[in-house]
C-alpha cells in the first residue's frame, strides 16, 4: 500500500477546532514515536488535516483489522508513507528515501569508495537504466554499457521493482558473486559479476602519442575531485600537454560543489558556471571562483549518453561560454538539484530543491546536453580510458575509439 501523505489541499473549516487539534495531536505522536521512539513531531502544514486525517484513518483500520497480524511492522509502514509520497511527486530516479544502509551506501559512494559491481542507476519510466559504469569496475570489465535496462538480479525478475530495492539487490558484501541480466536493443544479456570495493578515481590523464595532446579523463564528481583534476592537469602541462580532450564520458556526477572550481580549469573567475532555479522560482547564479588560475590551452569536451549530472553541467558551462566544442552523444538528463535530509534514525530523503540551467539558460533535465559534433561509438565498443591506452601507439588509440578519434579531429581542426 502506497499513502500519499504531502500533496495537501485546501477544505473548508468544516469541523470543529477541537478536531483539528486532535489530528495534529495524533499525527504527531503516532507515526512519531513509532518511528523514532519520540513525543514529538513536525506540525501538520496548516489546512492539511483533512489530507493527514486519511492517514491515521487507513493506518488505523490495517491495525485493527488487517488479517496477518505477524505482518504489522510501523516502521516499514511509515518508510512506505514516505516512499508514497515522494513518488507522487513525480521526480522518478532522482528525489527519493534511503533507509539507514541506503543512506550510508550513498555518501560513501559520493566519497568515492564502497562495495559493489560498479555502475549508476537512475528510474527512467519506471525502469532500472544504468546511466554509467564505473572505469575499471566489474561491471564496466564485462561490457555494461549506459542505457543498459536492468530486468534481473540472479534470476529474479525487478521489472516492477523500485529503484532502492534494486539496488540493494545489486550490492552485497565483498568477494561475492551475482548474474546481472540487462536489456539491450530488444534482447537480454546476462553478465556474472562480482562484488567488490570500488574506488572510483577523479581523474587521470594520458599523452596522445607524438602530440602535444592530453586526454583528460574525469571519472566522477566525488570529495576532492577539482584538487584532483588540478593535480593531473599541472603534471599535464609539466609532461609538455598544450591542448586537452576533457572525457567525461560514462561518468554519473556526484557533488555538485566540485563543479565550480573543475570549471575554473578552462573559465574565467566570476563566469557562470550553472543557473540554479530553486522551488520558488528564483534563480542563482553560481560562478567560477575569484582564486581560479584557467589554462587557455585549447579543450574539447567529449560525452555520450552515460554523462550525467554534474558532468553534464561542466559540460554545458564550457559549450555555453564558447570554450570549448562538445563532442559526441546527447548526455543522460539529469537536472534535479538533490539535498539530503537525515532523519531522526538515520534515514533520509533525497528530494529535488531546485533544477539547473546552463549559463544560457538551457534546462538539462530530461533533454540533457546536445553535442555541438555528433559521433557515435559502435555497440560492441566501449570508451577507452587513460589506463588502457598506456601501451597503444596515436593510430591504435583512435582507431580502437572513434570517438576520441573524431575529438582529436576536432581539436587539431580548432573548429
Amino acid at each position: 500500500m502506497r499513502i500519499i501523505a504531502g500533496r495537501a489541499r485546501r477544505f473548508p473549516a468544516r469541523r470543529g477546532r477541537w478536531r483539528a487539534f486532535l489530528i495534529i495531536l495524533l499525527v504527531a505522536l503516532i507515526p512519531a514515536a513509532y518511528l523514532f521512539g519520540k513525543s514529538q513531531a513536525p506540525e501538520v502544514p496548516e489546512g492539511a488535516a483533512d489530507e493527514f486525517a486519511l492517514y491515521l484513518e487507513a493506518w488505523e483500520a490495517v491495525r485493527e483489522d488487517y488479517v496477518d497480524r505477524s505482518r504489522l511492522d510501523p516502521r516499514e509502514q511509515t518508510y512506505g508513507a514516505i516512499r508514497g509520497m515522494l513518488e507522487s511527486l513525480g521526480d522518478e530516479g532522482h528525489t527519493r528515501f534511503l533507509t539507514p544502509e541506503e543512506a550510508r551506501a550513498n555518501r560513501d559512494e559520493l566519497a568515492g569508495e564502497y562495495v559493489g559491481v560498479g555502475i549508476q542507476v537512475e528510474d527512467r519510466d519506471g525502469r532500472v537504466v544504468v546511466s554509467a559504469p564505473i572505469d575499471g569496475s566489474p561491471a564496466d570489465e564485462a561490457g555494461i554499457r549506459p542505457g543498459d535496462v536492468i530486468v534481473a538480479v540472479d534470476g529474479r525478475s525487478v521489472r516492477d521493482m523500485e529503484l532502492n530495492r534494486v539496488v540493494e539487490l545489486i550490492r552485497g558484501p565483498e568477494d561475492t558473486g551475482l548474474r546481472l541480466t540487462v536489456e539491450r536493443g530488444g534482447r537480454e544479456f546476462t553478465f556474472p559479476l562480482d562484488r567488490t570495493e570500488i574506488r572510483v578515481p577523479a581523474a587521470s590523464w594520458l599523452m596522445i602519442p607524438g602530440t602535444d595532446a592530453a586526454v583528460l579523463r574525469l571519472a566522477a564528481f566525488s570529495a576532492g575531485a577539482a584538487d584532483e583534476v588540478e593535480r593531473v592537469m599541472e603534471e599535464a602541462e609539466e609532461a609538455g600537454a598544450g591542448r586537452f580532450i576533457l572525457d567525461l564520458r560514462n561518468n554519473p556526477g556526484g557533488r555538485v560543489d566540485q563543479v565550480p572550481g573543475i570549471a575554473g580549469q578552462f573559465l574565467e573567475p566570476g563566469q557562470v558556471v550553472y543557473i540554479r532555479k530553486d522551488a520558488d522560482g528564483r534563480e542563482h547564479e553560481v560562478s567560477v571562483p575569484r582564486r581560479a588560475e584557467p589554462t587557455r590551452a585549447p579543450v574539447v569536451v567529449l560525452v555520450n549518453e552515460g554523462t550525467a549530472s554534474s558532468a553534464e553541467i561542466l559540460a554545458g558551462a564550457l559549450q555555453s561560454h564558447g570554450r570549448a566544442k562538445v563532442v559526441g552523444e546527447t548526455t543522460f538528463g539529469t537536472g534535479t538539484v538533490l539535498n539530503e535530509f537525515v532523519l531522526e534514525d538515520g534515514s533520509a530523503i533525497l528530494l529535488g530543491v531546485a533544477e539547473w540551467l546552463t549559463p544560457d539558460g538551457r534546462f538539462i533535465r530530461e533533454d540533457g546536453i546536445e553535442p555541438d559534433v555528433r559521433a557515435e561509438l559502435p555497440e560492441e565498443v566501449r570508451p577507452l580510458t587513460p589506463d588502457e591506452s598506456r601501451n597503444l601507439s596515436r593510430e591504435q588509440m583512435l582507431d580502437r575509439d572513434p570517438q576520441l578519434g573524431r575529438a582529436f579531429e576536432v581539436l587539431q581542426s580548432g573548429s
